[in-house]
């Protein structure tokens, strides 16, 4: 038993240098990371005001909210909810998500791949991903919680597909399942690029199964319940994105975010340049590895795109979406950790262990750069999780009948806009905001707090039109005299709460599927 678990214990020690400076106090210097613990404290205190699933940050924007949470991958805030319930600040909340998902990276990369090929070979491709330049580039240069999260869940997923013993079984399915929901949550861009992947993954085990029927309903079972679980976030991602500015801002040149061969690394070209040889020279028949020629065309393909030769085909691709063309590495690093456990699966012992070395030492000589770079502050927690940033780089989710963004903090969250009363008991959090107006006239009041998409308003519990018509596009609401009783929340949409029921629809089908006897013919 010991010596079943021991390549993973040494694959554990030996990702230390990985997270080290994760485990020093403070937090690096990067270009996202600082800002995903700011829109994780705020996510948390929505959440704590009874706001779910959180789509409106009421404190960032200056205090006015900004609805980033109905776009952007909110997987990683949902799972550091309960580590930062655990006692950790919301600085080191983020830390432990990091330190999670390189330690996880290595280790499902491992599980998967030891379904394939020996242990050996397995264990220098899993270090060889944890590795590979542009994977140390996305922790310590980018910062990038969500891509480092998918690439974590994607060996998941394909570990999981991958138990097809009749004790495993219903296991892999409803896990395999449920990885698909969650990196749809973990990032928006890296979900649609891997699932890509995982579609031709799973068409291929049905091209090569004796059972095509079993398999296709299997891995058609998997995907659509999979993206029926996280519909609660992707439906109102895609439908409200109407509501801002998103398609008409330009959030970053993609021509200056191009790969250099540093952050490809040596030994990605020479992997890549070492499975047609080995096909050559061992007489390998293709026919017998499938799942090798796909993954080394897919390898090739993104490490093509992540190039400045392929700027052509920028020109007509969803630039806004993906951004940034570098992050097509992300497959690549992934492809080429399988094409290592392949090419070792075919050398003799001591020359698997020798060449695997020598792939490990020139990865490190390549991510030493971005290690050794590091720069550390030590910033108080305090400071994040009372920053009032929008935490995008162009305030691209900003609603587009803002007319004039705000620049600082409001003086009053209620204030008269025409008319003279009195505002009492002002009360306000993420879901709601109460108040009451006394007045000899008609008056208006104005809420300082943008409007979106689910801000309802009651007087006196009768529900009043919102009027967001003003150059902030914050909420006014007309008063008759009198003594006036204004309560405005934020609910769900007719959309949003249709996604939310479909989330939970999938959920139920999925137990029920996960159960049934027809998996022991898969």
């Amino acid at each position: 038993m010991a010596k079943k678990y021991l390549p993973i214990v040494i694959l554990l020690l030996l990702m230390i240098p990985s997270i080290w400076f994760l485990l020093l106090p403070g937090f690096f210097e990067s270009d996202d990371g600082e800002w995903m613990i700011i829109r994780f404290s705020a996510f948390y205190q929505a959440l704590a005001d009874g706001q779910f699933p959180v789509r409106f940050l009421g404190r960032l924007n200056n205090g006015y909210g900004y609805p980033v949470a109905d776009f952007l991958y909110p997987g990683f805030m949902y799972l550091g909810i309960p580590i930062h319930i655990l006692g950790l600040n919301f600085t080191d909340t983020i830390k432990a998500l990091l330190v999670l998902s390189m330690l996880g990276s290595g280790l499902f990369s491992y599980l998967w791949l030891s379904k394939l090929f020996d242990k050996v070979s397995s264990f220098f491709g899993a270090l060889f991903l944890v590795y590979a330049p542009y994977h140390i580039f996305d922790l310590y240069k980018r910062g990038s919680i969500g891509e480092l999260l998918a690439i974590t869940i994607l060996p998941f997923i394909l570990w999981q597909a991958e138990r097809k013993s009749p004790a495993c079984r219903q296991a892999g399915f409803f896990w395999t399942t449920a990885g698909i929901s969650f990196l749809i949550l973990s990032h928006n861009t890296l979900a649609v690029l891997f699932l890509g992947v995982l579609i031709l993954y799973f068409l291929l085990d049905i091209l090569i199964s004796k059972n095509k029927m079993a398999m296709i309903y299997k891995h058609g079972s998997e995907l659509l319940l999979g993206i029926g679980l996280s519909s609660f976030f992707w439906i109102p991602a895609v439908f409200d994105l109407q509501y801002t500015v998103f398609s008409q801002t330009k959030v970053s040149d993609w021509a200056k975010y191009f790969s250099d061969f540093n952050l490809i690394g040596i030994s990605t070209v020479i992997i890549f340049l070492t499975v047609p040889i080995l096909f050559v020279t061992k007489k390998i028949k293709p026919n017998e590895h499938r799942l090798t020629i796909l993954l080394f065309i897919i390898g090739l393909i993104s490490i093509f795109f992540a190039l400045p030769a392929s700027s052509a085909f920028w020109r007509i691709l969803p630039v806004s979406f993906i951004q940034f063309p570098f992050r097509m590495l992300s497959i690549s690093i992934v492809s080429a950790s399988f094409l290592l456990a392949f090419i070792l699966s075919n050398l003799p012992f001591k020359l698997k262990i020798t060449f695997g070395s020598l792939i490990i030492l020139l990865t490190l000589l390549n991510s030493q750069a971005f290690i050794l770079g590091v720069k550390v502050k030590n910033t108080p927690d305090s400071l994040f999780s009372t920053n009032e940033a929008t935490t995008t780089v162009q305030d691209e989710y900003m609603p587009k009948w803002v007319k004039r963004k705000p620049t600082d903090h409001f003086r009053e969250k209620v204030e008269i806009v025409n008319g003279r009363a009195e505002i009492k008991d002002i009360a306000y959090d993420n879901k709601k905001i109460e108040f009451t107006v006394f007045s000899n006239e008609n008056a208006k009041v104005r809420v300082n707090t943008i409007y979106y998409p689910g801000w309802v308003a009651k007087v006196n519990g009768r529900e009043k039109p919102i009027d967001y018509k003003n150059e902030l596009g914050v909420m006014d609401v007309a008063l008759d005299k009198g003594e006036n009783k204004v309560e405005l929340s934020f609910n769900e949409t007719p959309l949003r709460f249709g996604a939310d029921v479909l989330t939970i629809f999938s959920f139920i089908i999925l137990i029920w599927v996960a159960k049934r006897s027809k998996f022991k013919r898969f």
